[in-house]
């Protein structure tokens, strides 16, 4: 599986404004989420890209980095092999994905045992 990284700088004009206050939200650059990374305060976008690989065999097409609350998320756009696109949030604090994200059906364990 190829995953390609990027990391798009938020952008207000993605937001639904009315689930996030603008005041609440703040826009992070690339050396910010590195020294959270370093400080332990959230994970590396490729420690949940890794998890994701043993599931999903998507492109990233897009992630964003937000802190809403206290609380960071990573917010995925993947383009699937079967060629739709689907959209995740992990939790970047702990790297798990998100309680009201679901993994398309698509997405299985890959099998890794010899025959």
């Amino acid at each position: 599986m190829s995953l390609f990284i990027t990391i798009g700088l938020f952008s207000l004009s993605t937001l639904n404004t009315h689930l996030v206050e603008p005041q609440d939200i703040f826009e992070v650059d690339h050396n910010h989420v590195q020294q959270l990374v370093s400080s332990g305060h959230i994970r590396s976008l490729d420690e949940c890209l890794n998890w994701l690989a043993r599931y999903c065999d998507a492109q990233l097409v897009d992630a964003q980095l937000f802190k809403d609350n206290d609380h960071w998320r990573y917010d995925l756009q993947l383009k699937l092999k079967q060629g739709h696109t689907v959209n995740l949030q992990f939790n970047a604090q702990s790297g798990t994905l998100s309680s009201l994200t679901q993994l398309p059906s698509e997405c299985t364990t890959h099998e890794t045992a010899t025959r």
